[in-house]
């Protein structure tokens, strides 16, 4: 991980209570340019789903949406992003805030309303994987 993005999380960490990390991670995230999904891909499966549910299955076919006990989750068996896979070792899980600002815009986009993500688990807090949790 590089020295400036560290300095910055640590600084986060440090100077910031969680609502106010979350609210600027998931800011950034929204606009983050390595996304897992492009719109315009993502539009494409929308235009080509005649609801919410079709429109859920055929992005699970694209992306890494699974559905668990009545549950549709976004899951990565390690961390993607570019600032930090290569060497997530001492990264800070306010990081993983980004991705779920990103995944908060996609899922407005492809669903035409906001829907609410919580993040369960990630690998930079020590888990096997990330594992966010759509409320559709």
């Amino acid at each position: 991980m590089d020295s400036w993005i560290k300095n910055l999380l640590v600084t986060l960490d440090e100077k910031l209570d969680e609502a106010t990390k979350i609210k600027i991670m998931e800011a950034c995230g929204a606009d983050c340019p390595f996304t897992h999904l492009n719109d315009e891909k993502l539009m494409e499966i929308k235009k080509s789903s005649g609801n919410e549910s079709e429109f859920l299955q055929k992005l699970s076919k694209e992306w890494r949406v699974i559905f668990e006990n009545g549950n549709v989750y976004v899951v990565f068996d390690k961390c993607y992003c570019p600032l930090v896979n290569e060497n997530p070792e001492g990264a800070s899980k306010t990081l993983c805030y980004c991705t779920m600002g990103n995944l908060k815009k996609k899922f407005r986009l492809g669903l035409d309303r906001d829907v609410e993500i919580v993040m369960e688990k990630t690998v930079l807090a020590g888990d096997e994987e990330c594992r966010f949790r759509v409320m559709v």
